[in-house]
């Protein structure tokens, strides 16, 4: 068995000195968003109280891996951070790694220490193609190294990126859009189609995406601001839904003729009568 802490050893990186922190939905997306630069903002800011950086001279950061059969949890590698220095955040100095993005969620949140991180070159190479078992249950995200010894189920030639599960069984929640790998986003881009909106209490809403983006430039607008110009989603007030995809246009298809099979959708799945469709 191959150890992450082998690794470690292997790259200069002292077990005893480093934490392994398993990133959330968040980091996720800064990930998606923007690699290594947009992921190393968002990992330089850390709660005071709890932050996984006291004591320690390097983070090894992940993001979640595909569950193993036994619903084992997994983690993809993204790298190692040196910890340069830190302070109590206070919107006047800015981190070394700067997105901007990322500083618009943290400026005004309270409780909050800053760092200044530096990838370790010899382990950005390996971002997303080394994996590892994370162990089971709700096993803590930030962990020591060396008290906490992690088998490496696989090294890619390649950085993984999952497979698009193709459009009759895509399902996903509007919240995660921002953490689709491109491949996934250029594929829902390039078609036109009817979809179907589901709330958390099970209420159905059918919609079409007929602009020039497809599916996602119609979902992003759901992901602004949660009702995206629909009267009775804003009055009702949700924020989230599962979305997914009832119909794929073909590229000839007419404006009109989208709209009309939206209505064929609406009547078939009640969406007027008892979901939250008004016409």
């Amino acid at each position: 068995m191959f150890t992450l802490n082998e690794f470690l050893d292997r790259i200069g990186v002292v077990p005893k000195e480093s934490r392994l922190l398993r990133h959330d939905l968040r980091g996720v997306q800064a990930w998606r968003r923007g690699g290594h630069l947009a992921f190393g903002c968002f990992a330089s800011f850390q709660k005071k109280a709890s932050s996984p950086y006291a004591d320690v001279s390097f983070a090894c950061h992940f993001i979640p891996g595909p569950a193993l059969s036994d619903g084992t949890a997994t983690a993809w590698f993204l790298g190692v951070t040196e910890i340069l220095d830190r302070w109590v955040w206070d919107e006047q100095r800015l981190p070394v790694l700067l997105d901007d993005a990322v500083l618009q969620t943290e400026y005004g949140r309270p409780g909050l220490e800053a760092f200044d991180l530096r990838w370790l070159p010899a382990t950005t190479a390996f971002a997303e193609r080394l994996l590892v078992r994370w162990g089971t249950g709700t096993r803590a995200w930030s962990q020591w190294a060396s008290r906490n010894e992690k088998e490496i189920l696989e090294i890619r030639q390649q950085p993984y990126e999952p497979p698009f599960p193709g459009f009759s069984t895509f399902g996903a929640q509007i919240s995660e859009i921002p953490t689709f790998p491109q491949s996934w986003i250029g594929a829902l881009e390039s078609v036109r189609g009817v979809y179907l909106l589901v709330t958390a209490a099970g209420e159905q809403y059918v919609g079409s995406a007929a602009g020039a983006d497809g599916f996602i430039g119609r979902w992003r607008s759901y992901l602004a601001n949660g009702h995206g110009g629909n009267a009775l989603l804003r009055a009702r007030g949700h924020r989230d839904y599962t979305v997914s995809i009832l119909e794929i246009a073909s590229p000839d298809m007419a404006l009109s003729d989208i709209v009309a099979r939206e209505a064929f959708w609406k009547e078939k799945l009640g969406a007027r009568a008892h979901g939250l469709n008004a016409n």
